[in-house]
């Protein structure tokens, strides 16, 4: 709702959803959301559509007060979650991601466990499929653990509840970052003094990337994306450092660190339902110790490089 050209904050929840070339995802998690415990009518869905062209509308039932489209030409999907947060009437913003499908209490535990802090991550659990693959489980064993993330700062988009005074005090996600954005912003708000927890009430399914391509994809672009976000800041990704490069070293210190397992992750592997047989083990450790980790470095290290000639497009560092 709009009066004089100013939006009116009546909800307790925008529900915002980014998604481009995604309508087959949409057919699933809008019944969810319609279905969700908190009533329809005290929340809105916004979907951030970031230059779709599959027809995404097409078979969607629009309703002006409950289900809108932000509509924008391709960029990010960063860029168009910011787009659609300017158009929400919620006093929460919740940032799911089109794949997911939320429980049904998803919005009214994510909302509660703002009243005690400024952003709220909640638990994401994979939906493995009845064959799962090496990548399966490297996706798995990599992403989603916002138990973990949240120790360190950080927290993932795929289920994020942010006040909305929290969300405008930090001028929202980074639109010049295509991915690990979401660290970034939670990263800002916790390092300005905001509260970030973790609600494992809130919870959300999440599909795995179970081939090479996508895994490798989406493992690189995150890479590349930490490196640049800490060379623009002035700092040094772990990629640039001499122990990443070093065999198995670093690997295994940052394991240890997080009390995980040498092997893939049996806490995190049973929690989404896995028990890994011997055989993925063995298929899993030259990646982990060897293949991911360089490739890692490799990343950070070439994003680093374009993230130090941002700041001197910017002006911060003087030229070469």
């Amino acid at each position: 709702m709009r009066r004089c050209g100013v939006t009116v904050i009546d909800l307790d929840a925008s529900v915002i959803l980014p998604v481009r070339d995604g309508a087959r995802f949409l057919r699933r998690l809008i019944p969810a959301l319609r279905a969700q415990t908190l009533p329809n009518e005290r929340f809105e869905i916004i979907i951030a559509d970031d230059g779709s062209r599959d027809g995404l509308i097409d078979g969607i039932a629009l309703e002006d007060d409950w289900l809108r489209v932000s509509r924008g030409e391709p960029a990010n999907a960063y860029a168009a979650r910011n787009r659609a947060a300017k158009l929400a009437r919620g006093r929460v913003f919740a940032f799911i991601d089109a794949d997911c499908i939320p429980a049904p209490n998803w919005l009214e535990a994510g909302i509660k466990a703002l009243e005690t802090a400024d952003m709220v991550a909640g638990r994401i659990r994979f939906i493995v499929p009845a064959r799962r693959t090496v990548w399966t489980l490297l996706d798995i064993e990599t992403t989603k653990n916002q138990e973990r993330h949240v120790t360190l700062g950080n927290a993932e988009t795929a289920n994020l509840f942010v006040r909305r005074d929290t969300f405008e005090e930090l001028e929202g996600f980074d639109p010049s970052l295509p991915s690990h954005g979401d660290f970034d912003f939670a990263n800002r708000c916790v390092r300005d003094g905001g509260k970030l927890l973790y609600c494992p009430e809130a919870l959300v399914q999440h599909p795995t990337r179970d081939t090479c391509r996508p895994f490798l994809r989406a493992f690189w672009d995150a890479n590349h994306s930490y490196g640049s976000r800490v060379a623009r800041n002035g700092g040094i990704p772990y990629g640039r450092k001499f122990r990443s490069w070093v065999p198995l070293v670093q690997t295994i210190r940052s394991r240890r660190r997080f009390g995980m397992s040498l092997g893939l992750d049996r806490s995190w592997m049973n929690a989404n339902g896995i028990q890994p047989s011997l055989t993925e083990q063995v298929k899993t450790l030259p990646l982990i110790y060897l293949g991911l980790p360089y490739m890692a470095a490799t990343a950070q290290t070439l994003g680093s490089l374009s993230g130090r000639q941002f700041r001197r497009t910017a002006g911060q560092l003087p030229p070469t």
